[in-house]
């Protein structure tokens, strides 16, 4: 049984904001977290191995480590971008639309993830397209 998309009503936007800016705070402690402990973790490196001699002690485990960490900010930093953008929609008035459709987000969806720019349909439309040029 299909269900029918409802769109959101002008009294929800407040909340909606109040969401997107509550995340946009929390992934921005994350980021911050993760930069200082990339740092630290370099710093540390750089130290000991001053004070070993030895370059490649924990390197391998080290560099997987902070290859991980780098990867968790760009994801973090694309929501953070998202976020903003789906604040600028709330301003201009065109949040929760579809970017390439044109129809209302379901609200379950938005829920979910605030920052949603498609209809789940295009979404895994993009995720489809993206597993397939990785």
């Amino acid at each position: 049984m299909a269900t029918t998309a409802t769109s959101i009503r002008e009294s929800d936007l407040p909340r909606y904001q109040a969401l997107l800016e509550q995340h946009r705070e929390d992934i921005t402690k994350q980021i911050t977290g993760l930069r200082k402990k990339i740092k630290k973790s370099l710093d540390e490196d750089r130290v000991f191995e001053r004070n070993s001699g030895d370059p490649d002690s924990d390197f391998i485990t080290e560099s997987s480590e902070l290859a991980k960490d780098e990867l968790m900010i760009r994801n973090l930093d694309k929501t953070l971008r998202d976020i903003e953008d789906s604040l600028v929609a709330i301003e201009e008035g065109y949040y929760g639309i579809c970017q390439k459709t044109g129809k209302s987000i379901p609200t379950e969806r938005l829920q979910a993830i605030p920052w949603a720019k498609y209809c789940i349909e295009v979404q895994e439309e993009i995720d489809a397209y993206e597993i397939s040029v990785e």
